[in-house]
């Protein structure tokens, strides 16, 4: 086994961009990986929900795994999105990732069909076993339907089965119930850039957020004014970027996300389909938010 660490700070979810055709385009975005390399996050996730992994092939998944490690350079730890409602392909995806050389895996919940405690006990229990590098819960109910609860996430991690999760809960008595049950020995992320603040106080150790695409230095500024004390400071900017997090919030593809970061002039092409057009006044209420935060002009 790998030496197990635990991780820290700002983690996006990183986009995938695609050719017109609805190839990855590795170039442009290890191009963009390297950008918020440069605005100073504190790792990268590759093959998430953002990174549109779900609407991938087997090969592009594996392709994106590539990508990521390739486009970190060793500077930041890359987290590979490995999850799938298969545990088979799940443990394949995985072994994958490790041979890549990612740092971390992600295993978002599988939940078609929907296993009970014992069978997502299990599902963890084999991939860990399968594989030399940590491996991290992916909770997100409103996508997947159900949470997993603390209880099963102290207990996989007292098993040696897991070394973090990402909790996108809308209740943050869920996260802190986890922190409070794993009392420091995991790594637990904050899924909503919402709750990052909050989710600090309470001991979380960072946030694998979508909006760390679009505004990468703002987030990381939120966590660094936090860690060197600066409270008021880090809820003042926690506190300005509310109305862009609930307008990105009004979509679940990532062609919002995209669109908004093509306004930075970003190169980044569209969201795999399904998907739709973005409305105007939605941009323009887009381009008013990064205006306030000094990003537009």
């Amino acid at each position: 086994m790998k030496e197990v660490r635990k991780f820290h700070g700002i983690i996006p979810p990183a986009i995938t961009i695609f050719d017109s055709k609805g190839e990855i385009d590795g170039e442009k975005t290890k191009k963009f990986i390297r950008y918020l390399i440069a605005e100073g996050v504190h790792g990268i996730f590759v093959a998430g929900s953002t990174g549109e992994a779900s609407l991938m092939t087997m090969e592009q998944r594996k392709e994106i795994i590539d990508i990521g490690v390739k486009a970190t350079e060793g500077e930041v730890p890359v987290f590979a999105g490995t999850g799938h409602n298969s545990t088979r392909i799940t443990v394949e995806l995985s072994k994958y990732a490790d041979a890549a050389g990612a740092d971390a895996i992600i295993v978002s919940l599988p939940h078609y069909p929907r296993p009970l405690g014992e069978g997502l006990y299990q599902h963890y229990k084999a991939v860990a076993e399968a594989i030399n590098i940590p491996v991290f819960v992916y909770s997100w109910p409103g996508q997947y339907g159900y949470s997993m609860e603390p209880e099963m996430v102290a207990r996989l991690a007292a098993d040696g089965y897991i070394k973090g999760i990402k909790d996108t809960h809308e209740d943050i008595d869920h996260t802190a119930e986890i922190i409070r049950l794993t009392k420091g020995k995991i790594t637990v992320l904050e899924g909503y850039e919402s709750k990052l603040l909050p989710a600090l106080c309470l001991g979380a150790d960072g946030s694998i957020c979508t909006i760390g695409n679009l505004i990468p230095a703002e987030i990381v500024e939120i966590y660094n004014l936090f860690k060197s004390g600066k409270i008021e400071q880090a809820s003042e900017q926690q506190l300005a970027i509310f109305p862009l997090i609930n307008l990105l919030a009004t979509r679940h593809d990532s062609q919002l996300l995209k669109e908004s970061i093509k306004l930075l002039g970003h190169d980044v092409g569209n969201a795999l389909m399904p998907t739709s057009k973005v409305p105007p006044d939605i941009m323009e209420k887009v381009k008013e938010e990064l205006k306030k935060l000094g990003r537009l002009r």
